[in-house]
């Protein structure tokens, strides 16, 4: 007779419970393992068949349940056998569930081009890329130097705004208008390019 534990866990057989395990040396202890396995796959199988719509696994995911119980060690130390157990379940059911959900989303990525898996790029992409940062780079030159500063502090070296503030002795409002101003700049230039081009 199967009960029913807090969360519609399957629990082991009650007159299996009211046996104790042999004390058991270590996880590693044989006869201690195959008495775990004796009283646990059969509700471990029913956990994982409720939770999971492909059944065929439930074999695997509980080996995964006692091999990492042999991982733990000492099991004599542990009160609650039947709540341990089924946490290292759930955890491992969630560990299978991340796993799935990763290969799932491999599964519908669309193939690489050979030009960027060889890191390599055509003659066109190369020459618009390099008219870009030098449109970009003009357009900075056309700042006011306190404003390319603070614009070079900020994007370049990753000073925040609080020490760029600091360092040129300005209130963060005021940094924050150099830095609107310089961005609505680069935009506006960068549109200009493009429509022009």
């Amino acid at each position: 007779m199967s009960l029913q534990c807090q969360g519609g866990c399957t629990t082991v057989d009650a007159s299996k419970r009211e046996r104790p395990l042999k004390k058991m040396q270590s996880a590693r202890d044989i006869s201690g393992m195959e008495q775990l396995a004796a009283r646990y796959r059969v509700p471990l199988r029913r956990f994982f068949e409720r939770r999971m719509k492909a059944s065929f696994e439930t074999e695997d995911l509980a080996q995964e349940v006692f091999v990492r119980l042999i991982r733990q060690g000492n099991m004599n130390d542990i009160r609650h056998l039947d709540g341990y157990v089924f946490q290292i379940a759930a955890n491992v059911l969630r560990d299978h569930a991340r796993r799935w959900a990763v290969r799932e989303e491999e599964r519908f990525h669309a193939p690489l081009s050979d030009d960027l898996l060889e890191g390599g790029f055509s003659p066109e992409r190369v020459l618009l890329g390099q008219e870009a940062i030098e449109r970009v780079i003009a357009a900075l030159h056309e700042l006011p130097d306190k404003t390319q500063v603070i614009f070079a502090l900020y994007h370049f070296e990753s000073v925040s705004q609080v020490e760029i503030a600091r360092r040129l002795n300005m209130s963060i409002n005021t940094l924050e208008k150099h830095m609107s101003r310089a961005n609505m700049h680069l935009l506006t230039k960068l549109r200009e390019s493009e429509e022009s081009g």
